[in-house]
């Protein structure tokens, strides 16, 4: 799979979760490297529905130079490119993909919160980490596994949520936002020059199922800020 299908399926998932779009979509290329990197905004399903904070998800992945020669030559080829002509036999693992999710929240920066009390950070954060583990879920279930020689692969991961804050003229640490980030391990298929080889899954039901969860987790990550506002 090349950059450009992969993209196209991810359009077709965007699409088919009806996330909508904030601004355009986000392409560059890093001319050193020649790694290219995508990334796209979205707002909750049905819109913003809790002022003054503005909900939002990042959405991103990099595309690097190997997965672009991977994408375009056979996997045989690529082994005898990298290892010399004696190596096209060797096994190779499927490519994977890091999809990383931020979800956001954020007032204006001029309508800076004050800063919750300890219960409210308390009551706001084990309803949200307890709703995104749990209710509607960020990551899938299986996060990390084991191969036959002990080995684990990290699958996914979610970090802890992070708070913004602005300092008044007056020195008053004030409420800005608040965003937790994760990702997602996507699996991609190679390209075989031996016909009689079976072919890799598609990547379309990762990233649907992703979409699933990242628009559930979104609403579930709008519906608890409440817990934020003043009393």
């Amino acid at each position: 799979m090349n950059y450009d299908e992969l993209r196209d399926a991810w359009r077709r998932a965007l699409a088919e979760s009806r996330l909508s779009i904030l601004g355009f979509e986000d392409e560059a290329i890093d001319l050193h490297s020649m790694d290219r990197c995508f990334k796209v905004h979205v707002e909750p399903l049905g819109g913003q529905r809790s002022e003054p904070f503005f909900v939002a998800a990042t959405l991103s992945w990099q595309w690097t130079a190997l997965q672009t020669m991977r994408g375009q030559l056979r996997e045989e080829d690529v082994l005898t490119v990298l290892l010399g002509r004696r190596a096209s036999h060797i096994d190779t693992a499927r490519p994977w993909l890091r999809v990383d999710v931020t979800l956001r929240a954020h007032v204006q920066r001029e309508r800076a919160l004050p800063m919750p009390g300890k219960e409210a950070w308390s009551r706001w954060a084990r309803e949200a980490l307890g709703r995104l583990e749990g209710v509607e879920r960020l990551l899938p279930a299986e996060v990390a596994e084991e191969d036959d020689g002990g080995d684990v692969a990290i699958l996914a991961w979610q970090g802890a949520p992070a708070v913004h804050l602005v300092c008044s003229p007056a020195g008053e640490l004030r409420l800005h936002g608040v965003e937790l980030s994760a990702w997602q391990a996507v699996d991609l298929p190679r390209r075989w020059d031996d016909p009689d080889r079976e072919h890799d899954e598609r990547p379309d039901g990762q990233l649907a199922a992703l979409l699933a969860r990242v628009r559930a987790s979104l609403f579930a990550w709008m519906d608890v800020l409440d817990h934020l506002l003043p009393a």
